[in-house]
C-alpha cells in the first residue's frame, strides 16, 4: 500500500546503491532480502519499528493503570517487555507480528478506560491486521458481563462480532485465489511428536513462569486476569492449527503477562509499589 507509488527510478537508484555497498550488500545476503525490493523491505522495517516503539510506551502506560510505583520501576517494564520478545523468534515471523503486540495492547487500555470510540477503530485495524483480535471481546464479555447496562453491553458486543465478521468476509473475498490453504492442522505433523520429545529448557522456563504469576494473585487485578484468560482458546486453536512451542502465537496475552510478572517481581524484591484498581 505504501510502496507501489515510489517510483520505479528511486527503486533502481537504492537497489545499486545497495549493489555498491560492501557492508549493505553482505547485510541483504545474510538476510536473505532481494535488493529490488529495498523499498518494501524499508517500510517493513520502518512499521515493525514503530509498533515496538509504541508497544514499549503503551505496555508501561497500562501498567501505570493498575499500579503506582517510582518512575525507573514503570519504566522497566517497557525494558522487560522489550527483552522477553527475542525467545518468541524460534519459527518465522511476520510483518504483522509486532503491530499485534502494540493494537492487542491499546485495545486493553482503551476497553479498560470504556473510550469505546477509540477501542472500536483499535478493534477494526487490529481484526484487519490479525483476526485474533477477536480475543478482545471475550476479555470484554468476561470482565463487562453485569458491570455494563444490558443495552450499551449488547450493543457492543453485537459491534464488535459484526466487525469481525464482515472484516473476515472482506478478506476472505478479497484473497480467496492465493495459494494455500484456508486452515493447516498442524496436530500430527507437529505438536504430538512435539509432546512426546518436549524441550527441557522450555518446560523449566514455562514452570517458573507460571509460578511468578501466580504469586501473590488474589492481590492482581480482576482485569488483567481476566486478559490472561485469552490464553486458553489460543493454546486450544494452537494445538490443532499451530505450534504449541511458537511463542509468538501467544503474543495477544504478553502483555497482560508482562504486568503480572513485574508485580510479583517488585514485590520479591521488596520494591514500592501501590495496587490502583482491582
Amino acid at each position: 500500500m505504501l510502496s507501489p507509488p515510489i517510483p520505479q527510478t528511486l527503486r533502481n537508484s537504492i537497489s545499486n546503491k545497495i549493489e555498491d555497498s560492501i557492508s549493505l550488500n553482505k547485510l541483504f545476503k545474510k538476510l536473505k532480502w532481494e535488493k529490488e525490493l529495498a523499498v518494501e523491505y524499508s517500510f517493513a522495517m520502518l512499521l515493525m519499528f514503530l509498533s515496538l516503539w509504541g508497544f514499549s510506551i503503551s505496555v508501561r502506560y497500562l501498567f501505570s493503570l493498575f499500579y503506582k510505583s517510582s518512575y525507573w520501576l514503570s519504566a522497566s517494564v517497557s525494558v522487560l517487555a522489550l527483552l522477553g520478545l527475542p525467545p518468541m523468534f524460534r519459527y518465522t515471523s511476520f510483518i504483522y507480528d509486532f503491530p499485534v503486540l502494540l493494537l492487542y495492547t491499546l485495545g486493553l487500555i482503551f476497553l479498560y478506560k470504556q473510550e469505546w470510540k477509540i477501542f472500536l477503530i483499535i478493534f477494526i485495524i487490529g481484526c484487519i491486521n490479525k483476526e485474533t483480535t477477536i480475543l478482545l471481546t471475550l476479555i470484554f464479555f468476561l470482565y463487562y458481563k453485569g458491570k455494563l447496562g444490558k443495552d450499551i453491553f449488547n450493543k457492543l458486543l453485537a459491534a464488535q462480532l459484526v466487525i469481525f465478521v464482515l472484516i473476515k468476509i472482506v478478506l476472505f473475498i478479497l484473497y480467496k485465489n492465493n495459494p494455500g490453504t484456508f486452515v493447516k492442522f498442524q496436530l500430527v505433523e507437529h505438536n504430538l511428536r512435539m509432546l512426546t520429545g518436549y524441550d527441557l529448557t522450555l518446560a523449566v522456563s514455562l514452570l517458573g513462569l507460571i509460578v511468578l504469576v501466580f504469586y501473590k494473585w488474589d492481590d492482581k487485578p480482576n482485569f488483567l486476569k481476566i486478559s490472561l484468560l485469552a490464553l486458553i482458546p489460543m493454546v486450544f486453536l494452537t494445538f490443532f492449527l499451530g505450534y504449541l512451542d511458537e511463542l509468538k502465537d501467544y503474543y495477544e496475552i504478553y502483555s497482560a503477562l508482562i504486568i503480572l510478572l513485574s508485580y510479583s517481581i517488585a514485590k520479591i524484591l521488596d520494591l514500592k509499589i501501590k495496587i490502583l484498581s482491582q
